[in-house]
This record gives C-alpha cells, sequence and structure tokens, in this order.
C-alpha cells in the first residue's frame, strides 16, 4: 500500500504537468519521470539503511530541480520522497531531512507567484510529516507490543514445561518413597523373620527323625517350636503394623470420609457417584480432588445456601475428574471474581497439572480434572 502510495505521488505529479507542458516537452517528462521512478526503486530495494537517507537528499535535490525545469505540480514529488524516509528513519536525522525537504520545497515553488498554493503545499508537507510519524510510532508500538507477546508466550510456555516436569519429579518422588518403603520391609521380613522361620523348619525335622526313638526330647523341641513360632508371630504383626499407617492418617484426605463429616448437617443431602474403574491415586492428587471437594462443598452452603450436593468422580484411562455440584443459588460474575476460594482451587489444580472447570447453567458445578501420570 504505502510503496503504491510512493509511486502514485511521482505519476500523478507527472501526468499532471504534461498536460500543461507543449507536446514537444512530453517525452524529456516522460524520461525525467522514469529516472525519478528508477531512483526511488533503486534506494527502497538495494541500498542500506543510511544510504537511502542519502538518496533521499539526492531526490529531493533531483526533484527540485525537475520543479524548475518543468514547473507544473512536479513540486509534488516531494510528497512521494516524504514517504522514503519518514517511516524508516527513527533518529533525529529524519527531522533534519524534513527541514531540508520544507526548504528545497519552497525553492520549487518559486515559479508559482499564487500565495495560496505555496501555503498548501506546505500545510500537505506537514501534515503528510505528522501522519507519517504517527504511523511510524504506532509501528513501533505494534512491534513492540508483539515481542512482548512472544516474550510472555515463551514463558508460559516454560512454566507449562515447568509444571509439567514439577509434576513427573512428584510422581517419581512418591514412586521412589514406596519403592524405598518395601525394601525396608522386604529387609526386615528376610533378616528378622526369615531367619526365623529357616531355624524352625530345621528344627521340625529334626523333630520328626527324633521323636519315633526319643518322644521326650522331641516333644521339648516341640514346645521351643512353639515359643518360637509365638515370636515370629509377634514380629509379623509388629511388621505389619509399621507398613499400615494409623487410621487418621489414612484418612485424612478420603472423600467419603469428607462425605460422612458433611452429611451430619441435617439440612445437607450430600450424595457421591463414582465412574469407570477406581485405581489408587498418588497422594498429591488424592490431596487436590479432597481440598476442592471440601472448598466446594462449603461454598455450597456458605454462598449458595445449597440443600443438595452431589459429588461425581470419574476414573478415565489418564485422568481423574471430580465434579461436585449443587442446588443452591448461582452466584454472580463478581462474587466468583472475589471469593468463592475459586482462584485457590485453579491454583490447586494447575500445580498439579489439572485443569478447573466451572458450569453455570441449571446447576452451579465445579469440575477438578486432574491427570494420572503412568496410568496408561
Amino acid at each position: 500500500m504505502l510503496l503504491l502510495l510512493r509511486y502514485a505521488l511521482i505519476l500523478f505529479p507527472a501526468v499532471s504537468t504534461a498536460y500543461m507542458l507543449p507536446l514537444e516537452r512530453s517525452g524529456q517528462l516522460t524520461f525525467y519521470t522514469l529516472v525519478l521512478l528508477a531512483v526511488a526503486e533503486i534506494s527502497r530495494s538495494w541500498l542500506p539503511g543510511r544510504a537511502q537517507n542519502l538518496a533521499a537528499a539526492a531526490e529531493m535535490l533531483f526533484v527540485t530541480w525537475l520543479s524548475l525545469q518543468m514547473e507544473g505540480m512536479m513540486f509534488a514529488c516531494h510528497y512521494s520522497t516524504l514517504t522514503a524516509y519518514m517511516l524508516k528513519e527513527r533518529s533525529g536525522l529524519r527531522w533534519f531531512l524534513l527541514a531540508l525537504q520544507a526548504l528545497l520545497l519552497n525553492v520549487s515553488l518559486t515559479a508559482h507567484p499564487d500565495m495560496e498554493l505555496k501555503l498548501t503545499a506546505n500545510l500537505l508537507l506537514a501534515t503528510g510529516a505528522l501522519l507519517l510519524y504517527g504511523w511510524a510510532e504506532t509501528g513501533d508500538r505494534k512491534q513492540e507490543l508483539e515481542q512482548v507477546y512472544d516474550e510472555l508466550r515463551s514463558k508460559a510456555y516454560e512454566l507449562d514445561a515447568a509444571r509439567r516436569r514439577l509434576v513427573e519429579y512428584a510422581g517419581k518422588v512418591e514412586q521412589l518413597a514406596q519403592t524405598e518403603e518395601r525394601t525396608r520391609i522386604s529387609h526386615e521380613i528376610h533378616d528378622d523373620l526369615g531367619h526365623k522361620l529357616i531355624r524352625l523348619k530345621m528344627m521340625l525335622e529334626a523333630i520328626i527323625r527324633i521323636s519315633p526313638g526319643q518322644p521326650e526330647k522331641g516333644m521339648e523341641m516341640t514346645r521351643i517350636v512353639r515359643d518360637q513360632l509365638t515370636e515370629a508371630m509377634d514380629t509379623l504383626r509388629r511388621t505389619v503394623r509399621r507398613m499400615k499407617p494409623p487410621a487418621e492418617e489414612g484418612q485424612s484426605f478420603s472423600l467419603q470420609r469428607l462425605i460422612e463429616g458433611f452429611a451430619a448437617d441435617p439440612q445437607l443431602q450430600i450424595r457421591s457417584e463414582i465412574a469407570g474403574m477406581p485405581r489408587p491415586l498418588y497422594p498429591s492428587l488424592e490431596i487436590v480432588l479432597y481440598r476442592n471437594a471440601q472448598e466446594a462443598v462449603t461454598n455450597a452452603l456458605r454462598h449458595g445456601q445449597a440443600t443438595e450436593v452431589l459429588i461425581e468422580l470419574s476414573f478415565e484411562e489418564s485422568d481423574v475428574s471430580m465434579t461436585v455440584s449443587n442446588n443452591g443459588t448461582l452466584p454472580d460474575p463478581d462474587a466468583m471474581a472475589k471469593g468463592l476460594g475459586l482462584s485457590g482451587m485453579e491454583e490447586r489444580t494447575r500445580l498439579v497439572g489439572g485443569e478447573l472447570l466451572i458450569e453455570t447453567g441449571g446447576r452451579f458445578a465445579v469440575t477438578t480434572r486432574v491427570p494420572t501420570p503412568g496410568s496408561s
């Protein structure tokens, strides 16, 4: 678009001037016009930035000389040169070139006695310069905004990758902790209980051999085996007891316990439904689902005055979704933005690589969807 304007501001004055000149000078005007177009194209396509400014100054001088030679409207070619440097030059040289062009424009108009024409030509130059300056500044701001947007998008990708690595790392840490605990338990069973059972097996084999000939000694060894079996059973109970966490700890983030706690309220009817094949989840995911369900039910009671809450848990191949809906009043958008704990729920969900969805059609529902690494 700008290129067409640049060439039009050369061709239009040349055509207008051709109607004013004698026919025998038309060829000369055509040649000079083609030279001017060639200078503009060479400056645009082949010359580097600083050299283009020198070409623009040379073009101004050529247009001034051409205006004095041909008169007519050739002074208007100065506006074409204006577009060549006002958009590309960002330093103070731009204003020096503008001052030089204003001077040369007035020199080009010396053959025109009409003062109104001179005033109009200068106003057009000033207006064109201001418009092109604004255009250039807008382009700069747009470019800066695009750079900022690209940087923000890059940072968002980096944060998303870091979040995924954090989720994977948390899963690996949990798996490693479970593996270490299993290894410790296996060593304990092997080193303590295993050795005792092997010794008792050997004693039983000895009892089988000596009982026919020495029944008293066989009975004595049988009592010893009985006592040692009692010790082995005690060892097994202690090991199992250490493997199993306390009931309070195991149920601290249980959705069933949460439902039972809220069910104590006679004014609230709370139900749960499970779809898919339930499977164990990482503790970090269980905590997120528990806290979000707790927050959603509390909000339904406190802000929505709900009397019925439904918790739907869906186990998919690669993720788990939990939807908490209620029959309470729908919150307004401002309340949702400022309170209701939704920002905390969303932040908690994103931390483990999930997403939080809110539905306000009919019943108010909050869906927490979290991935289950390694489930596929």
